[in-house]
C-alpha cells in the first residue's frame, strides 16, 4: 500500500488571485523556464540559489531543484508519472470507498438539518435555483454535475467559463452567500455526488469542462488528474490553493499528480488534518457559481 512522508508547506501565497500571470508557451522547456520566471518574480531568493536554477538545463535539473529548495511539487517530477498499483492498493481503495459512503452519509444529515433554515435566507436575498449544478469533469474524463448551495444571484448561462478568481463572478456574491462560502456550508451537497460515486472526500479538484479542454492542450499529462475521483479536499486544495491562471494550474497540477503516484493512508490522513486550518484560514473561497 503506497505511502508517502508528507510534503512541505506551500509558499506560493498570493499567486492564485493574479489574473495577468503569464500563460503557458508550448513544449516542456519552454514550460519550465516559464514556470521559474514566474516563482522567480514572486519568491526572495538567495543570489547564489537564484543562479543555480537559472542555469539548470531543462526540467530533468529544474524540477527536481524547484522541489527540495523551493518546496514545489511540479508535474516534471519523475515521481509523479508512477500510480500505485497492487492488492495493497486494491484494499485501500475498498476501505476508502467505505470511509466515503459514512462520510457523506454524516454531511447530508448535516445539510438536511440546516436546508428549512438555509432555503429562505437564501431565496429572500436572492431569487432563483436554491442549488448550483454546474457540469465538471470526474473519474475517466467523464461529465458529472457538481451541486453546491446557491451562493450567486442567478444568470443564464451564456457559455463562458470563467476562471474562480475572476472578479466578475466574486461580485455576485450576495451577503448569506458569503457566509456560506466563509463556513464552506455551501460544499455539503457535494456529498451526494462522493455518496453516488461521482466524488470522493480526497482527490484533486473537479474543473469546468471548457476549462478543462483548454487546459488539456497547454499541460502535458493533465489528463492523469482523471485516472482517479474528484475530491471535496486534496494535496493541491491544503498545499496550493485556487487558481486563475494557466501558469498556476500548471504548478497545481504537479500536487495532483503527486498525490495519485502517492496516495495512501498517511497522505489521506495529512491532507485531512491540513483541510480543517485551511478552511478556518481561507474565509471566502473562490468558485464559478
Amino acid at each position: 500500500m503506497a505511502t508517502a512522508a508528507k510534503p512541505r508547506e506551500r509558499v506560493l501565497l498570493g499567486w492564485r488571485n493574479e489574473l495577468d500571470a503569464p500563460s503557458l508557451p508550448n513544449g516542456e522547456d519552454a514550460i519550465c523556464q516559464a514556470c521559474w520566471e514566474a516563482l522567480r518574480s514572486r519568491l526572495s531568493l538567495q543570489a547564489p540559489l537564484r543562479e543555480q536554477i537559472d542555469n539548470c538545463d531543462g526540467p530533468e535539473e529544474r524540477a527536481p531543484l524547484c522541489a527540495q529548495k523551493l518546496k514545489v511539487i511540479c508535474p516534471f517530477r519523475h515521481d509523479t508519472a508512477v500510480e500505485p498499483q497492487g492488492f495493497g492498493h486494491h484494499l485501500y481503495n475498498v476501505a476508502r470507498r467505505i470511509l466515503d459512503i459514512i462520510v457523506a452519509l454524516i454531511g447530508l444529515a448535516v445539510l438536511a438539518l440546516l436546508l428549512p433554515i438555509l432555503a429562505p435566507l437564501i431565496l429572500m436575498q436572492s431569487p432563483g435555483p436554491l442549488f448550483f449544478a454546474q457540469k465538471r469533469v470526474g473519474l475517466n474524463e467523464r461529465t458529472y454535475t457538481l451541486h453546491k448551495l446557491r451562493t450567486m444571484h442567478h444568470k443564464q448561462p451564456d457559455g463562458q467559463a470563467l476562471w474562480a478568481t475572476d472578479d466578475r463572478e466574486r461580485a455576485r456574491i450576495f451577503p448569506v452567500g458569503q457566509f456560506l462560502r466563509k463556513t464552506h456550508i455551501d460544499e455539503l451537497p457535494q456529498f451526494w455526488n462522493v455518496l453516488i460515486g461521482e466524488m470522493s472526500l480526497i482527490g484533486p479538484r473537479p474543473e469546468q469542462v471548457p476549462i478543462v479542454e483548454e487546459l488539456a492542450k497547454t499541460i502535458p499529462g493533465y489528463h492523469r488528474r482523471h485516472g482517479v475521483r474528484p475530491g471535496i479536499t486534496g494535496l493541491r486544495q491544503v498545499q496550493y490553493g485556487y487558481v486563475g491562471t494557466e501558469t498556476g494550474s500548471w504548478l497545481s497540477t504537479g500536487y495532483d499528480l503527486y498525490y495519485i503516484a502517492h496516495q495512501g493512508p498517511l497522505l489521506d490522513t495529512y491532507i485531512c488534518l491540513n483541510t480543517i486550518p485551511r478552511v478556518l484560514s481561507d474565509g471566502d473561497q473562490p468558485d464559478a457559481k
